[in-house]
């Protein structure tokens, strides 16, 4: 019988988590491990999470990386075949889980496959929501290393928002780089692009995932993104530069804004292009000057 664990990283993940989890439980009866870490929250969370079911443990907020806690899960639940990765803030959608696990067990050479975010429209604003529609479409895909041309940076685009790995596989390309405060989704689905494995994406497994970016959300997410590039050089240098898809992606929104008369958007929508680009810019001269040891 296979073994299947779910994993989610938390922190003050507030009130509203009891309904992320209740989700989780009405989808689990394949799930024979709910595991979280917890960095120390200062609110509820451990205690509600204790009260759904789930095994906790509790780290300090210092001891915290994305990509340390992801292989520290990873090796908690050694025994499980496949483990599933979601975030705090994602709300499941039916049957997503076991649209993530079908598919899985269907590809065994696919080391990731992630599922289909979208907006929830009473909460999330509609730049958030062309951005989903942008990087989620409706087409099952397997990314390989013979599509590169094809996909360019997009070949090693995944989510651990809500995804699922072949433990296996995983174990295979040594987990994730412990040091990672962003991207270790990527990092690890690069990996599997560049081991020979596959990265798939299944629609049908279906989440909403609304983050309410202000600018200054923007700015700041973009800085990670930055730093990461830098420090993952031979990720761009693999597989090309990500500067045309990010002018696809303003080309899109704005077409978009204009064929749904919302051009008075538009304006605000360039400033939030200039925060990413600014944010971007600094992050990569800040992991530059990082490198360097100045």
């Amino acid at each position: 019988m296979l073994k299947i664990g779910l994993f989610i990283p938390t922190y003050n993940a507030g009130e509203e988590f009891s309904q992320v989890l209740d989700l989780i439980n009405q989808q689990s009866e394949q799930l024979t491990d709910k595991y979280i870490i917890d960095s120390s929250s200062t609110d509820n969370t451990v205690a509600i999470a204790k009260d759904k079911g789930f095994n906790v443990d509790v780290i300090k907020s210092s001891e915290f990386t994305h990509g340390k806690v992801r292989t520290d899960a990873a090796k908690k639940l050694a025994h499980c075949d496949y483990l599933i990765y979601m975030t705090q803030d994602v709300y499941l959608q039916p049957n997503a889980i076991n649209e993530l696990i079908y598919f899985i067990q269907k590809h065994e050479t696919v080391g990731v496959a992630y599922g289909k975010q979208e907006v929830d429209k009473k909460t999330g604003n509609i730049f958030e929501e062309r951005a989903r529609q942008f990087n989620y479409g409706d087409q099952e895909l397997i990314k390989t290393i013979d599509q590169v041309d094809e996909y360019g940076v997009k070949i090693y685009f995944s989510s651990d928002a809500f995804a699922i790995y072949n433990c296996r596989l995983l174990a295979e390309i040594n987990f994730f780089d412990e040091s990672l405060m962003f991207g270790e989704d990527a990092y690890a689905a690069a990996h599997f692009i560049k081991k020979g494995y596959g990265v798939g994406y299944v629609p049908s497994a279906k989440v909403f995932h609304t983050h309410k970016f202000s600018l200054k959300n923007e700015y700041i997410r973009y800085i990670e993104i930055g730093k990461f590039h830098i420090q993952n050089a031979w990720l761009l240098k693999e597989f090309g530069s990500n500067e045309s898809e990010g002018i696809k992606m303003v080309l899109n929104e704005t077409g978009f804004l204009i064929k749904s008369g919302k051009i008075l958007l538009i304006p605000y929508a360039y400033l939030r292009y200039v925060a990413k680009y600014l944010g971007y810019r600094k992050g990569m001269r800040q992991a530059t000057k990082e490198l360097k040891g100045e």
